[in-house]
């Protein structure tokens, strides 16, 4: 898009520009996730300390036509430590300006807009990814809804459809030129779904060649990956996705705040999920969501298969504590499993 020339902004000019960055409380975030980063999981993610929380994928047109399902998947826990967004997708603009003031009623501090999910079903709608084809049809669509509602709004998307369609410096201008708050960045292309490498270098570039605040996103494993990144791409903060499923600690490492023991043990973090999850839902769901975090959190260490298998056979919530003791108090005195970036683990998402 033929978007104006400006003067280069001063530390001061992008404060103002762009103060909601300004209320992040720390620059290492937890990534939006597709079927996990629910209500419960962003409160227990809160209380490790992630720097901003934003919620799964949510349907705006599911929202316009009052899906109690969907109307459940954008409540914000109560007092929150950090900046919660809810992340919306849909092919029609007139849709995020309709459900706006039901989010904010909700106590969302922005809207995300989904331009990186791969999946079919969202993107053969003109949604997710396909919106990154048309970088002034993006500007449009984004200017539309930016200039109809109250709550920042934000966008999280990939570096194109495909290497031969990287689109992202075209799209980063259009989020900017829209009124955007800041712009995500997964460093995959469409085509490559949630295979091969994030391309960081590309991240990196993007970062020079603006000045709206960009966050970066991919292959994110430990908390060393996390602090270089984060220097080296000049990037204003990352977003750490699988690579906190089986390392919920990986903020507070991040921060420099967490001793040589885990604390709290995995075992206090299991049953605290279970605090979280029992008033909101069912039994079958409660234990299921119980199970996946036992089971992401027993990753890499002797056993963790075994236990996996076992976990997914029990019926009741007293039974996945217990085993879960078992387990986490047999491996407590070995050291944390280490990953590599390259490591497939968790290949999906939304973004």
């Amino acid at each position: 898009m033929n978007a104006p020339i400006q003067k280069p902004m001063t530390m001061a000019d992008t404060d103002t520009a762009y103060p909601l960055i300004q209320r992040m409380r720390n620059p290492f975030w937890m990534a939006p996730m597709s079927g996990i980063t629910d209500l419960c999981y962003r409160q227990l993610l809160d209380e490790m300390d992630a720097g901003v929380l934003i919620s799964e994928l949510v349907s705006a047109k599911g929202l316009v036509f009052s899906s109690d399902r969907t109307f459940k998947m954008i409540r914000v826990h109560e007092n929150p430590g950090t900046l919660v967004g809810i992340q919306l997708f849909g092919e029609d603009a007139d849709d995020y300006v309709r459900v706006a003031p039901s989010v904010q009623q909700q106590g969302a501090d922005f809207i995300d807009i989904n331009l990186g999910c791969p999946v079919k079903k969202v993107v053969k709608k003109g949604c997710g990814a396909a919106l990154m084809r048309d970088p002034e049809k993006l500007h449009a669509f984004l200017k539309h809804i930016r200039s109809n509602i109250d709550l920042p709004l934000t966008v999280k998307m990939r570096t194109g459809w495909s290497h031969d369609e990287l689109t992202i410096h075209e799209c980063v201008d259009a989020a900017k030129h829209a009124g955007c708050q800041w712009v995500a960045i997964h460093g995959r292309t469409r085509v490559q779904g949630y295979g091969g490498l994030a391309d960081w270098e590309l991240i990196a570039d993007v970062k020079r060649k603006t000045d709206i605040p960009i966050i970066g996103n991919g292959d994110i494993r430990s908390a060393d990956r996390a602090r270089t990144l984060l220097e080296e791409s000049g990037v204003d903060a990352v977003m750490i996705g699988r690579g906190a499923l089986r390392d919920p600690w990986i903020f507070k490492e991040c921060l420099g705040t967490l001793g040589e023991t885990l604390s709290p043990t995995p075992l206090e973090l299991l049953e605290r999920f279970h605090q979280l999850l029992h008033p909101v839902y069912d039994t079958r769901r409660t234990v299921l969501y119980l199970r996946k975090l036992a089971v992401w959190m027993a990753y890499g260490y002797p056993g963790a298969a075994a236990f996996r298998g076992m976990m997914f056979q029990l019926p009741a919530v007293k039974e996945v504590l217990k085993e879960g003791a078992v387990f986490f108090r047999g491996v407590a005195g070995l050291p944390r499993p280490r990953f590599d970036e390259a490591e497939a683990f968790m290949m999906g998402g939304h973004g």
